[in-house]
């Protein structure tokens, strides 16, 4: 017994070594799905949370109280659209941010950076999930390949309330031809196409 419990010291030692280097690399942690997550905790002073391409700026007053708050990274989601990775923000309550929040995204080579690339957020519980671009902000208020816009916190308390949305960079569209082949523009954003007929045809 003794000889088994001193092998196995060495490995638990390069174990821990791994799991500090991992978050100390600001590269996020695996649930148990496996997902990449960062936390902290902010506070009314404000305060920001970095993870990889996504930073969210929490400006004073934000906060009436300290926070959890979460932040999720998805290379990619079964809804089609997005023109980066997505990254999910989860709230402790649907009313937790009382001012509004600012996130930014690096477009990478996942997002090629486009000027007509805004910030959007992904509408969920509607028959066609889609992204709604913010256009609160003029294209020019983050330069390429930054993208940033307002969380919009009012999602979060919309009926049903809800502690997370997901957000990523959506290229703002006026019409299909403004969007990849075999995508449609719909609240004024390049989305996955719920039928062939309203698809922008990619060329022959």
């Amino acid at each position: 017994m003794q000889r088994g419990i001193s092998i196995r010291w060495p490995w638990l030692g390069i174990a821990v070594l791994a799991v500090a280097a991992t978050v100390s690399c600001g590269t996020g942690i695996r649930d148990g799905e496996g997902d990449l997550y960062v936390t902290k905790t902010i506070g009314p002073e404000g305060g920001q949370l970095v993870f990889r391409e996504a930073t969210l700026i929490v400006w004073p007053n934000d906060l009436s109280a300290p926070a959890s708050i979460t932040m999720r990274r998805f290379p990619t989601i079964d809804h089609a659209g997005a023109a980066s990775p997505v990254f999910e923000i989860q709230i402790p309550t649907p009313t937790t941010f009382t001012g509004d929040p600012d996130i930014q995204i690096v477009a990478s080579d996942v997002a090629t950076p486009n000027p007509a690339s805004m910030i959007g957020f992904l509408v969920p519980g509607v028959s066609h999930e889609q992204w709604v671009p913010d256009t609160s902000k003029p294209f020019q208020d983050c330069s390429l390949p930054t993208v940033c816009g307002p969380v919009q916190r009012l999602g979060f308390s919309q009926p049903p309330p809800r502690t997370t949305l997901d957000f990523a960079i959506v290229i703002y569209c006026g019409s299909n031809a403004n969007c990849a082949g075999s995508q449609t523009c719909s609240s004024n954003a390049c989305q996955q196409c719920d039928s062939v007929t309203n698809c922008n045809q990619p060329s022959p």
